[in-house]
């Protein structure tokens, strides 16, 4: 029987009851008992949920019965440890929570207590007979502690307690709620700063945190935390100094995300089910090119995003083609977190994006501290530091330098740092501008366009610093956008035998396209001022790099180059046009 591709699958039970291919990660289980409050970092959707779902089916005695059928094929199953199914089992979501962020004090802690006390009234009614509960007693526990979430977990840890039990906490996502805020509240003085007043000594938010930390006296045997960002931890100063960071522990640095060899293995897998006509080896370069690339130590392998590569995957057996939008939309962080990642130093921001859109690099000279609060986000002290966390960013190929860890990525930074420097391209505009590139192979009328709809449209100041990258990496960016990934390969800084493309474009030749294209861009500029001279002696060397790169399977392409005199005007030439 074919298995299926688990995208957006959360639920472990599900995912191998009902056939869906498992990546697995149970050894890290074993791995994880040897450590007390572990709290692990990794970006938007990267398999966080179904890790503490997992744990949840492994710890909770409820399940015991099932220990066979759900990890018998799993390496836990094989090497189980003595603490399996023997918790207490309790599960704190709090994803859903960003939503409350711009919301009035007394709603957000409202909502807060609202959501937790849910979970802890379901607890209780799961747990009712082992705890000695009847209905009566559920309903006062609901009753008195409706608006006080802190001191119904401190209740739940006293019964669990008095049954001489333990309870193995973990809180999924727990900064949801708190980087929404720290977002909205980032410019507000620290007397109305909600966010750092839920944080502080009395606040709700660290008062929870607090009873978390008192459990871990009595009942609460283990907390497992995950998240994006360090800063709400930081924050919390005292209130939850308990937590071991394991972002940076060699151990765990695979522990989500997908590697190489497991890549492999699951493609092997599924082309033994399904009839894929597309070649292996097609596959795994364009996964490599699009979803490979977070390295989250400088010593470690690269991991793939297991949320883009499911959304891959699962489009690929169901069509047996390649998506025509390689981007999963769940994937893209809110436009205001990464603004807010550069805090008010806009001068260490422009210099950051300039590096950054230049190289798909940066050096920076920390250690990725993880003890970074709000007050130094404001101060723009931890850019490299928060689009690391962010997955914006990842380590390079040493220690002191990070890069942009794939195309995904590298499409996401564009867009949002064009919106940070406020440049807005509507959709309709920029089908405009390809319009008659696509239809036609028109390349001199896309270039105009981009010159006069794109490039005049920023503020004249704006192109006094501007490199080269800034050009080809905007220009990616609207061919990315427009051309389907089924149908055409559009690629930045794209190697071939004699050099470095700055764009490469074309369309599959077994594709149904309305022209076929096969065109490489070498892209220039000189400054606004620059003389004719300046100007022509530019223009030239593009045309010597075009010519070199137009040789083995690339001598019949057609070689565009362009040279841009700031946003003043700019030349072209078509080689074999």
């Amino acid at each position: 029987m074919q298995k299926r591709i688990p995208y957006t699958i959360s639920n472990f039970k599900t995912l191998i009851t009902e056939n869906y291919y498992y990546v697995d990660k149970t050894k890290y289980i074993e791995e994880l008992e040897r450590v007390k409050v572990p709290i692990f970092l990794r970006p938007r959707r990267f398999g966080k949920s179904l890790f503490t779902e997992m744990l949840r089916y492994y710890y909770d005695f409820k399940y015991a019965n099932e220990f066979q059928e759900l990890f018998e094929n799993l390496y836990i199953g094989k090497n189980p440890t003595p603490k399996h199914n023997t918790y207490y089992y309790l599960k704190l979501n709090f994803s859903g929570m960003s939503a409350w962020g711009e919301s009035e004090k007394d709603f957000i802690k409202k909502q807060f207590d609202s959501s937790i006390m849910v979970k802890l009234t379901g607890f209780l009614s799961y747990y009712k007979d082992d705890l000695k509960l009847n209905d009566e007693h559920l309903r006062e526990f609901d009753n008195k502690y409706t608006n006080n979430a802190a001191g119904g977990l401190d209740k739940i840890t006293e019964l669990v307690y008095n049954q001489n039990s333990k309870i193995f906490l973990a809180i999924d996502e727990y900064d949801a709620l708190t980087n929404a805020m720290a977002v909205y509240y980032q410019d507000a003085p620290p007397a109305e700063n909600e966010y750092l007043n839920i944080l502080k000594k009395g606040g709700f938010f660290r008062s929870f945190f607090e009873a978390i930390k008192a459990g871990t006296s009595t009942s609460i045997d283990q907390v497992y935390i995950t998240g994006i960002q360090p800063i709400t931890i930081a924050d919390m100063n005292s209130g939850f100094n308990i937590a071991t960071w394991l972002t940076f522990n060699r151990r765990f640095t695979n522990m989500l995300g997908f590697t190489e060899a497991e890549i492999v293995n699951l493609i092997n897998e599924i082309y033994n089910d399904y009839e894929i006509t597309i070649p292996k080896a097609r596959i795994l370069e364009v996964m490599k090119q699009y979803y490979d690339g977070y390295k989250f130590l400088s010593k470690s392998e690269c991991l793939y995003n297991p949320m883009m590569t499911l959304y891959f995957l699962n489009y690929l057996i169901d069509t047996n083609e390649l998506p025509d939008i390689m981007t999963d939309t769940n994937i893209r962080i809110d436009y205001n977190q990464i603004s807010y990642i550069f805090g008010n130093n806009t001068t260490r921001r422009d210099e950051i994006i300039l590096d950054i859109t230049e190289n798909k690099k940066m050096k920076f000279s920390s250690k990725l501290n993880i003890n970074f609060d709000l007050n130094d986000y404001k101060e723009g002290n931890y850019i490299a530091e928060g689009l690391y966390y962010a997955g914006i960013l990842t380590y390079g190929k040493n220690k002191y330098e990070l890069k942009i860890p794939n195309l995904i990525t590298y499409e996401m930074v564009l867009n949002y740092f064009n919106k940070i420097q406020n440049f807005r391209a509507d959709g309709y505009q920029i089908s405009k501008i390809v319009t008659k590139y696509g239809e036609l192979g028109d390349v001199e009328n896309l270039i105009e366009m981009f010159f006069t709809k794109v490039i005049q449209d920023y503020p004249g100041d704006f192109f006094i610093n501007v490199n080269e990258s800034f050009y080809h990496g905007l220009l990616f960016h609207i061919l990315w956008n427009t051309f389907t990934k089924d149908t055409y390969e559009v690629l930045p800084e794209f190697n071939v035998p004699n050099g470095t493309v700055d764009i490469i474009l074309y369309s599959y030749p077994d594709a149904e396209v309305r022209h076929p294209i096969n065109d490489i861009f070498e892209i220039k500029r000189v400054k606004k001022s620059a003389t004719e001279k300046e100007f022509e002696s530019k223009f030239t060397e593009g045309k010597t790099q075009i010519r070199k790169y137009l040789t083995g399977k690339y001598k019949d392409w057609r070689g565009v180059v362009v040279c841009f005199r700031g946003n003043k005007d700019y030349k072209i030439k078509i080689i074999n046009k």
